[in-house]
């Protein structure tokens, strides 16, 4: 099975073409970097400039030509995403599950109706009433732009999630934990898990960037059970990396490309495209 994931950061485009092998072995075959001179967020997805988008779709239309698979995830990171932790009782039926998150999305958001949500199961099974969960919710106009934009490559869309949760699919050790922090100039994201499940989820906007390394660490204080950390986003640099190093006492590292992934092309920092292979291969396990 052949799957093609894209990751839309603020000034970059990042695709990667991935077959899913044997024994949960995956093949990446191809990977590209499409920069542009604009902020993808603000310009393109949420105003729309006509001449950036003329210019994104050809640049885009482009690469996806030369990438075989038909099918195609997109992750989006979190710029302009509101987060609002919930709880619901268990077992609803899906109308009823949904009617509660719009309920929730109508007390929270100004405007629900210009968003749309993803909800994020938060913890295991445990005994009790309730689960857990935290919704996100993206502007409906990103989404919409996003299909105008791929739209003439056309390709399937069989996946449009968020990058930090598509990352979760990278992890490979299932009775391992292990925190994701990503930073970001302007927003802040951190997870815990224990696969298949997701402890914990947290994300704050960030007012400076000055601010990143700081909410980082008052936020890994906060994670309930001590466990190693890896680190991705365009804010994170060495002496951010030393900086929360020299402040817990677990091993903090970039994020890597799993061990289970063999790059069948000769791709030049394979971890640029982490989101776009988790995009990817979340994609198919939906399948």
């Amino acid at each position: 099975m052949s799957q093609i994931g894209i990751s839309i950061e603020r000034t970059s485009m990042r695709l990667a073409h991935v077959n899913r092998g044997e024994g949960g072995w995956y093949h990446v075959q191809q990977c590209h970097e499409l920069l542009f001179n604009a902020d993808l967020y603000s310009d393109l997805l949420d105003k729309g400039h006509p001449k950036l988008v003329t210019e994104v779709t050809q640049k885009l239309s482009k690469a996806l030509s030369q990438m075989m698979p038909k099918k195609v995830a997109v992750c989006l990171n979190l710029t302009g995403a509101k987060c609002l932790k919930i709880q619901v009782e268990k077992n609803l039926p899906t109308d009823i599950f949904e009617e509660e998150c719009q309920a929730e999305a109508a007390l929270f958001l100004s405007e629900p109706d210009d968003y749309i949500w993803q909800p994020v199961q938060i913890g295991g099974t445990v005994n009790g009433k309730f689960e857990h969960y935290v919704l996100i919710f993206l502007p409906k106009r990103y989404l919409t732009r996003l299909r105008m934009l791929l739209m003439p490559a056309r390709k399937e869309i069989n996946l449009i999630d968020v990058g930090h949760i598509a990352l979760h699919h990278l992890q490979i050790h299932p009775n391992m934990r292990v925190a994701l922090l990503e930073i970001e100039p302007n927003y802040l994201a951190m997870s815990a898990l224990l696969m298949p499940n997701i402890e914990t989820l947290n994300c704050w906007t960030l007012e400076a960037e000055t601010d990143a390394a700081y909410f980082a660490l008052s936020a890994l204080h906060k994670l309930p059970v001590s466990c190693p950390i890896s680190l991705i986003g365009s804010a994170v640099t060495d002496e951010v990396i030393a900086f929360i190093s020299s402040a817990v006492k677990v091993p903090v590292a970039k994020a890597a490309l799993p061990k289970n992934f063999v790059l069948d092309a000769q791709i030049t920092e394979p971890e640029k495209y982490l989101k776009a292979m988790g995009c990817a291969v979340k994609a198919m396990s939906l399948a």
